[in-house]
């Protein structure tokens, strides 16, 4: 890779926001599809900003939706444990014969992979190098522990993520002490039974069988309740007030599900909705002690900085996932010759990658281990070996909290990586550069806004790639570390002004370790961390918080994210619905907010064509987290596409969202939870899909196409179909629902 290029970007600014190059939405979606109504919003990045054609402005929610939760129900753990059948396979195009499922043999679950040194190399790192290196040894080669493995590895909280139900005048600590996880990591459901019954006489009981969930397996046996406790739908929605629509008084629930998960899931923005304001702060901590994995009853940890360990983690109990990716994983291909390496192709590794991201109850951690896959990025197509790219992913999600240096390590160790950038070919008679280079550029250092080096020279990447020779994967099938010392260059060299002498693999460590502990590695992953949680613009004040925060507690990535979610800045109103989704966002939280249940299409396929394909950027960059490179019309359309696509059978919707009991149906999924009235379906939709932030203008269209069937609103009228797809498919269009 050559010189580091200008990588500076233009920012959002709220309430102003740049979004598309010059050009009408709204007639660009009239042109495509041929749908009136749809010439509600003139995007000019002329001007930097959205406005509907009325002239006010689509930025901010509404105050509505503030309640009670009429009913209760809950889960045991003996049902979170029951198995099903089989698992939503909504992520395949072409579906083979499928074997019989079996259940993962320990070995495969938990197999540590190798790490040996064909001859010399004896290392004399320093003891921090020695920690990592042992700490992160099995994570390097073959697949890392499995989800069931996580689930064994710390205490499990089976109650836990987010307030699943709150009865009347019951406490916010009182119910979040007591809720289940609403998320759509159970498995299976209570029975449903008892319950106080509610207005309009929708029971516990009839919600537990019709509410829609993300996590609701297919069985075979029609008419299985969801899993998780269901919260009452959200409440009607009225005409609001003009003029710009001010944050919701419950926010910060909304806040911490948009930016620590991929979305909320349909039962948990339903809970939201209902909340306080103190409650839904409340709710927020909770969830963010949760995601983080720390006793969600106790104080925020307060020795950030330094480097005393946190309390031992409390893990969130996912084992419905585990099972649906036990059951992904029955129809991979072993590696030729070895019956113990699975080795996935391209598009059912994205597929499993994928199942976490809708599915998972760890949400956060699946975000972080994006991040990383992301910023230590490699691309399949240079080996074409699945189990080289499994293999670091899952080394990355067993250590996404860790130390940085343990992450930095497990990247320079990969065959992925070790492959893509070159490492693998290096020789004391020809070094290669790219992976030193890749190193300090992208991985450590970073570069200054105008695209040089931001403190290390190509002295220091000549000496690194010295260094790095002779590291080389463990063999052609299966993942792994080995040390060729016969290929290694041997003497001391000088890195970022220190000597390295460490000999043999040490030394490639031990640049590692210099590297890791440079103040301007702390800066520049303290910014990427912001950017990827808080602002396309972070403080100067957050970005030296928490840089302080990485260099004090050597590199502890959880400390690093308290800072992020403690702080003012993450916690202020003006950074709500201030980041612009990227297309795996959007995409996967479309599936999380409206409770997909069944997919033919998948959205693999989606996400390639908007210009987010998983495990598929060339160059060593990553994909970019701020709003320019996701705001062009390429993107835009695709999304557009997608969401009438999904939405409207005439688009050749493949997707089915609310209740399995509905046959797909909008009308009867709204229809069988109770809802009855335009503001009823307004409210819950709304909710679903902008938190219930909507503007005069847009609610006067959104109702006007409800309507348009004529007479009497009535969901027990097949008539309001098609008028309540076009709806729905108009909401998830707008540039409104882009944001998070």
């Amino acid at each position: 890779m050559t010189q580091a290029t200008n990588r500076t970007h233009r920012f959002m600014q709220y309430p102003a926001r740049p979004f598309l190059a010059r050009v009408s939405f709204g007639t660009a979606l009239m042109l495509a599809f041929g749908l009136p109504g749809l010439g509600l919003y003139t995007i000019d990045v002329a001007r930097a900003e959205i406005a509907p054609a009325s002239g006010n402005s689509l930025v901010k929610p509404d105050r509505q939706g503030s309640g009670r939760i009429d009913s209760a129900t809950t889960v045991t753990k003996a049902e979170l444990d029951l198995k099903p059948e089989r698992v939503l396979d909504h992520l395949k195009v072409e579906k083979k014969p499928r074997r019989l499922i079996r259940k993962p043999s320990p070995g495969e679950l938990q197999s540590e992979p190798s790490q040996r040194t064909d001859s010399g190399g004896a290392s004399s790192a320093p003891a921090e190098v020695d920690r990592t290196r042992s700490a992160t040894k099995e994570a390097t080669a073959g697949m890392a522990k499995s989800e069931a493995g996580m689930n064994q590895a710390a205490p499990t909280a089976t109650s836990g993520s987010s307030i699943a139900t709150m009865s009347p005048g019951m406490s916010a600590s009182s119910a979040m002490a007591g809720a289940s996880t609403a998320s759509p990591g159970s498995s299976t459901a209570a029975a449903g039974s008892g319950g106080s019954s509610s207005g309009g006489g929708r029971s516990a009981q009839n919600l537990m069988r019709q509410l829609p969930g993300l996590h609701q397996l297919l069985t075979g046996q029609p008419g299985g309740p969801p899993p998780d406790p269901i919260a009452e739908p959200a409440p009607p929605l009225g005409l609001p007030q003009a003029g710009l629509p001010p944050a919701p008084l419950n926010w910060p629930a909304y806040h911490v599900l948009n930016r620590l998960a991929y979305g909320g899931t349909t039962n948990q923005l339903n809970t939201i909705s209902h909340l306080t304001p103190q409650e839904a702060s409340a709710w927020a901590v909770r969830y963010m002690k949760e995601q983080l994995e720390l006793d969600p009853n106790r104080p925020w940890p307060t020795n950030l900085h330094s480097t005393e360990p946190l309390p031992a983690p409390i893990s969130v109990e996912d084992s419905a996932t585990a099972q649906r990716l036990a059951v992904d994983r029955a129809d991979w291909r072993t590696e030729d010759g070895l019956a113990d390496v699975l080795s996935p192709s391209l598009s059912e590794l994205q597929d499993y990658d994928l199942i976490r991201k809708v599915y998972s109850r760890r949400q956060l951690r699946e975000k972080m281990v994006y991040f990383w896959d992301n910023h230590f990025n490699t691309n399949y197509r240079t080996h074409n070996k699945g189990q080289y790219e499994l293999a670091e992913n899952e080394a990355f999600r067993t250590n996404a909290f860790g130390k940085f240096l343990d992450l930095l390590m497990i990247s320079a160790k990969s065959s992925a990586m070790m492959i893509y950038l070159n490492t693998d070919d290096s020789r004391k008679e020809n070094p290669n550069e790219n992976y030193a280079r890749e190193l300090q550029e992208l991985h450590t250092l970073g570069v200054d806004v105008n695209g040089n080096p931001n403190g290390y020279t190509q002295a220091d990447i000549v000496e690194a790639s010295k260094a790095f020779t002779g590291w080389r994967t463990l063999d052609v099938a299966r993942p792994g570390f080995r040390f060729d010392a016969g290929r290694h260059s041997p003497g001391s060299k000088q890195f970022l002004g220190q000597s390295v002498s460490a000999g043999g693999v040490g030394d490639g460590e031990q640049v590692l370790a210099i590297a890791s502990r440079h103040p301007a590695t702390a800066a520049h992953l303290a910014k990427k961390l912001c950017v990827y949680f808080v602002s396309d613009r972070p403080s100067a004040s957050l970005l030296n918080e928490v840089a302080s925060v990485f260099t004090d507690s050597g590199g502890d990535i959880k400390k690093v994210l308290i800072a992020i979610f403690t702080s003012a800045d993450f916690n202020n109103v003006a950074n709500y619905k201030g980041l612009v989704k990227t297309p795996l966002e959007f995409v996967a939280g479309l599936h999380r907010n409206l409770g997909v249940w069944s997919v033919i299409d998948p959205f693999r396929n989606r996400l390639v064509r908007m210009g987010q394909g998983l495990y598929e950027k060339a160059p060593p960059t990553g994909y970019k987290e701020a709003a320019d490179d996701w705001l062009n019309t390429d993107v835009i359309f695709n999304e557009v596409s997608f969401a009438y696509e999904a939405t409207i059978p005439g688009f050749g919707s493949t997707i089915r969202y609310g209740s399995d009991t509905s046959g797909g149906s909008t009308r009867l999924w709204l229809r069988n939870i109770g809802l009855r009235t335009e503001q009823d379906v307004l409210g819950f939709l709304l909710n679903l899909a902008f938190d219930r932030q909507v503007s005069l203008t847009e609610y006067q269209t959104y109702l006007t196409t409800l309507r348009s069937a004529g007479g009497t609103f009535n969901l027990d009228n097949s008539n309001v179909e098609t008028p309540l797809d076009r709806m729905l498919a108009t909401m998830l269009a707008t540039p409104r629902y882009k944001y998070q």
